[in-house]
């Protein structure tokens, strides 16, 4: 199955085809408390544990997806995300790092003496401590919220075997993080992105301990990176943030930067993240905007269906800020909600939305992205059942938090099934 062409760097260097990925090659997400590692979100996870942390980025389902592609084959187990992607005639997630300027410094180091190796050091790292944080977004679950657990233990959404799942993971987790800050003592330096999730960092202790960390292990090779909904209070996220400055100043690590989640704009967003205040938000955003200009700003996206709507509003403010200094824009579809998917809807029902998007954004790189996007969508089958699904889960949600998504997506209301 061939791709589309494009300039890959990073295959052309190391003599290796497609579907190689660089993702799989140089990236580990760890996820501390569920106890799993995997080299991209949109994959098949690996269990972890104490006793074979050190091997993380080695599993054997990471080095036989390694060996597959190398025979030029798609290794599955959810690499088709970029594989349907590239089909359309888009632009992939692993297309666009292959061939990004990043090449020199998150190529594995032991490519150098054996192209073909596949026993790689990690150069990404992204690690998912626990799950604590103060936002219930509808596409989101209680591995990644403590407020998503709460609700689905109060009205029984899971199976009492996955809640007794993540009370193991929660007992686990101490050894775990021992063992995460051992390896780092000892591979933090050949780091060359390390990535914090959750959860919230801004509201986790263990961003301050990682703050810590970088105090007394210099890696001033090291881009530190959090996620954050940006739902904290300001003075408290200037303190933080006036700590991560000076590691900065001092040479102790490369560069600091926010990935700011938010996926559209208005009362929309404030329901699909349930729990946020959007003018605290754009508060909190425009104090690093406009008074942190020594930390890299990125606005990362979720696409769901109920997104659309709004979506060219945040395309268009990035513009904006875009005239005040650098703001990067990324997107990608919500995995876990199939019924949200933005392509069960009829071919074309969200061409305007589309238009409207890439007409309002000013970067080119997003634009190939949405424009990949829109055609992902169009080459997909229509699932009225999968509508039919989205209104029900959106009554249920509405039952549980006291909120009316009919007032906000009346489109949506009105659709006949």
């Amino acid at each position: 199955m061939k791709s589309n062409k494009y300039n890959s760097k990073f295959l052309s260097k190391y003599n290796l085809q497609d579907p190689v990925c660089m993702y799989k090659w140089t990236w580990s997400t760890i996820r501390l408390m569920e106890g799993s590692t995997n080299s991209c979100h949109r994959v098949k996870s690996d269990k972890l544990t104490p006793e074979n942390y050190e091997n993380f980025h080695n599993t054997p389902t990471k080095l036989l997806h390694r060996k597959t592609m190398q025979k030029g084959q798609w290794p599955g187990d959810g690499c088709e995300y970029c594989r349907d992607i590239e089909l359309a005639g888009g632009h992939s997630d692993r297309m666009d790092l292959n061939s990004s300027n990043q090449l020199d410094w998150l190529a594995p180091k032991e490519l150098e003496e054996k192209s073909n190796a596949i026993k790689l050091t990690p150069r990404l790292v992204e690690v998912y401590f626990n799950n604590l944080c103060n936002l219930n977004c509808i596409y989101c679950s209680g591995e990644y919220s403590t407020v998503w657990e709460a609700e689905e233990k109060k009205f029984n959404l899971r199976h009492p075997l996955e809640f007794k799942q993540m009370e193991e993971g929660r007992k686990q987790y101490p050894e775990m993080l021992k063992q995460h800050w051992k390896w780092m003592e000892k591979n933090a330096k050949h780091i060359v992105q390390y990535r914090i999730l959750g959860g919230e960092p801004f509201f986790q202790p263990e961003f301050e301990q990682n703050i810590d960390f970088f105090e007394n292990n210099p890696c001033p090779d090291t881009n530190f990176i959090i996620f954050s909904n940006l739902k904290v209070e300001n003075k408290r996220m200037r303190k933080l943030l006036d700590k991560v400055v000076n590691l900065q100043k001092t040479g102790k690590i490369k560069n600091f930067e926010i990935v700011c989640s938010l996926d559209c704009w208005g009362p929309q967003q404030e329901y699909i993240r349930t729990g946020l205040d959007m003018k605290k938000w754009e508060q909190n955003f425009l104090t690093i905007l406009n008074e942190y200009d020594s930390i890299s700003i990125l606005i990362h996206g979720t696409i769901i269906s109920l997104t659309m709507q709004t979506l060219p509003d945040l395309c268009k403010k990035v513009a904006e800020w875009n005239k005040i200094r650098r703001v990067k824009h990324s997107l990608s579809f919500a995995s876990g909600r199939p019924g949200m998917d933005v392509g069960v809807f009829p071919k074309g029902f969200f061409d305007k939305q589309f238009k409207r998007s890439i007409k309002n954004h000013s970067d080119p790189r997003t634009i190939r992205f949405l424009q990949g996007f829109w055609k992902k969508v169009n080459a997909q089958p229509y699932e009225p059942k999968k509508v039919k699904s989205l209104k029900t889960t959106l009554d249920n949600i509405d039952k549980r938090r006291s909120t009316d998504w009919k007032k906000l997506w009346r489109w949506l209301d009105q659709y006949e099934v």
